[in-house]
């Protein structure tokens, strides 16, 4: 007996691209392209265009799928994460720049865009937060009450994942100090690490939203703060791009901006994440301005 949602045969490549697509994607159409590839013998080329049209399948989902609290709910879970990632690389960027104290003299674009950036980020967190703690609370409480251990867990990773990560980052330092901070390799490590936690933090509250299903006032101001958030983390985007991009003009010498790939492939993340986070909160948004909604 199959279960819903899952292709009936297919490759490991097949079934591995249909899990790339939102769940109500696949709990609608999985069944149907999986057996039209089984029956067409679709090769790799086939299923590697799957996997790539799994990509507007979240940025622009079939409207049908989703009810306005749906959109919603989808709209919050994966502006958390992605907006969660390019805070990330955020911060990188002001610890390999702006932290370093550095400057190009005769040119105060770049200072500027440091301002920029710090004013941007400070915003966008002070937004997400206030939209998103009293969805949080409510469903804290929901989960509390109904005796939804897992989803009380779920929930409390935000608080968890960092608290973890700074300690654990606390006796890394102490266990292996180094004399001029830490090195490349130790510096890439806890970059990728700091990163894991940042997707654990957001992945928990986005799979609460999937199983608690909240609606009402709380839902609507977290998707219209995540709008807002995200708009202003896409100026703090901005500021990175002009940044960056000064650097490797005027400031070549400086770290690796004389080589063009490692900025290069650093840019291209900050752009994809910033613009996954603008498209996903405006569906959100343009959800929650729809008018009220039943609480």
């Amino acid at each position: 007996m199959k279960g819903p949602g899952t292709a009936p045969s297919g490759t490991l490549l097949t079934r591995a691209a249909l899990a790339l697509y939102p769940p109500s994607w696949r709990a609608r159409y999985a069944d149907e392209v999986g057996a039209l590839l089984d029956e067409s013998g679709g090769g790799p080329a086939a299923v590697a265009s799957l996997a790539w049209r799994a990509i507007p399948a979240w940025i622009w989902p079939p409207r049908q799928l989703h009810d306005r609290p749906a959109r919603m709910r989808a709209s919050v879970a994966t502006t958390l994460v992605a907006w969660s990632m390019l805070a990330g690389l955020g911060l990188i960027f002001a610890q390999l720049t702006q932290l370093q104290g550095f400057r190009v003299p005769g040119h105060p674009v770049i200072g500027w865009a440091y301002a920029v950036f710090d004013g941007a980020l400070a915003l966008s967190a002070l937004i997400a937060a206030a939209g998103g703690v009293p969805l949080w609370l409510l469903m804290f409480r929901r989960a509390h009450r109904e005796l939804r251990p897992r989803d009380s867990a779920y929930l409390l990773l935000p608080l968890v994942a960092p608290a973890a990560y700074l300690l654990g980052l606390i006796v890394t330092s102490g266990l292996f100090p180094h004399p001029h901070g830490v090195g490349q390799s130790w510096f890439l490590l806890i970059a990728l690490t700091g990163f894991a936690a940042a997707a654990i933090a957001a992945a928990g509250p986005g799979l609460a939203l999937r199983r608690l299903r909240p609606r009402g006032p709380a839902l609507r101001l977290a998707a219209t703060a995540a709008g807002m958030a995200a708009a202003a983390m896409a100026v703090a985007a901005a500021a990175i791009v002009v940044a960056v991009a000064g650097l490797c003009l005027w400031a070549p010498d400086f770290a690796g901006y004389h080589d063009a790939i490692l900025p290069g492939s650093y840019l291209v993340l900050v752009v994809t994440a910033a613009a996954v986070t603008t498209v996903s909160a405006a569906r959100g948004t343009r959800a929650a301005l729809a008018g009220p909604l039943a609480g």
